[in-house]
């Protein structure tokens, strides 16, 4: 795998990870605010949280049926069922099939997950800048490289020009075969063999 092939696998991994914590950090999260206005599944929600909170309904237990809830909040299933989702989607609440809906985390739990996530968020964000300026900086010093190498190349085309210029002006044949330009130490041996 090439450098360049490993910082897009990197770019992309920070990307997605980023996304990620991006979608955890802002799933389904709602203010808690005051009840009056508020629609109903919201005021079934704040109570559910505030007895998370407060133990009433501990960790690892499961909460009221829908039905239950329905009766005890004269709300309609439809609102019970919202407002269990929103819990869930806040990573207070997690659903068992066929058993009920548990309490999962205390609402200052998840806030502290939350924070933790937004600050690897920021975090992931920083090396995703530093991967791309990496990107930027390899792809400028690789386009410098090529300039140079093109830059070489044409010098030592001139200077193969000459040479065999030379070697015709001294009616000499030019030395194909020997190569002088590919072995420099050799080169200045032969010349200083010839005298030259």
């Amino acid at each position: 795998m090439s450098d360049g092939d490993a910082l897009l696998a990197l770019k992309e991994l920070v990307c997605s990870t980023r996304c990620s914590l991006h979608n955890l950090v802002h799933k389904g999260g709602s203010p808690l605010g005051d009840e009056i206005g508020q629609p109903e599944y919201r005021r079934l929600m704040h109570d559910l949280r505030r007895q998370i909170a407060d133990g009433r309904l501990p960790i690892g237990q499961p909460i009221p049926s829908t039905a239950s809830l329905g009766q005890q909040y004269r709300v309609s299933s439809t609102v019970v069922r919202r407002a269990v989702s929103e819990l869930r989607a806040e990573g207070l609440l997690y659903g068992h099939p066929g058993k009920g809906v548990f309490v999962k985390a205390r609402p200052a739990e998840v806030a502290d997950e939350k924070q933790i996530l937004e600050r690897l968020a920021s975090g992931l964000a920083d090396v995703e800048s530093k991967v791309d300026s990496l990107q930027v900086t390899d792809a400028a010093t690789l386009e410098e490289f090529r300039r140079e190498l093109a830059e070489l190349r044409r010098v030592v085309a001139v200077l193969q020009t000459q040479l065999i210029d030379l070697y015709g002006r001294l009616g000499q044949p030019y030395p194909h075969e020997s190569a002088p330009l590919r072995d420099s130490t050799g080169g200045a041996e032969r010349r200083r063999a010839a005298g030259t």
